[in-house]
């Protein structure tokens, strides 16, 4: 097909969200199809865009539906809801019970006021801590240092639960 500026053109408009007659404003190079196209409904401008439903020349392959309404009254059947997949199967059954981070958190603190002489010391990106660094966060509170994961990260038990943080930062 031929296409040239200024020709009508069924496209799809982005503005309208529509399937409707527009104006070709420039081409491709070597005349290969519209580029840019401005909708004759809406006045908007934007890359071509192929009409959504089949062009009215040529014979639909199935009725589309036009009215919505219609769709709406005969929807389609409701799929069957999903099994539980098994990971999450596992990660349920080998959750500690509820509480149970709250309880260690209690045990340790026991312990370390128990052993005194050791300075709890502020949380910050920039320190780095060993296993058993008793530490005061702004946020979360005291807790124990329960592992140093990677050179940067560690991780922390604090009454509300085991953190992930960074440490050892520049």
């Amino acid at each position: 097909m031929v296409f040239k500026v200024g020709g009508d053109i069924d496209a799809y408009c982005t503005k309208c969200r529509l399937d409707t007659i527009h104006v070709v404003v420039a081409l491709k190079p070597g005349n290969e199809g519209p580029k840019r196209v401005e909708c004759k409904s809406c006045g908007g401008q934007h890359m071509y865009h192929a009409p959504k439903l089949p062009s009215r020349t040529e014979a639909p392959s199935q009725p589309a539906v036009v009215n919505r309404s219609a769709a709406a009254r005969n929807p389609p059947p409701p799929k069957p809801p999903k099994p539980p997949k098994p990971a999450a199967a596992k990660a349920a059954i080998s959750a500690p019970p509820a509480g149970a981070g709250a309880r260690e958190w209690l045990r340790r603190m026991e312990d370390l006021a128990h052993q005194g002489g050791t300075p709890i010391r502020t949380y910050s990106m920039r320190e780095t801590f060993a296993a058993g660094d008793p530490v005061s966060h702004p946020k979360f509170g005291k807790g124990v240092v329960l592992e140093v994961i990677e050179a940067k990260k560690c991780a922390i038990l604090f009454e509300e639960g085991r953190k992930v943080l960074a440490m050892g930062g520049t």
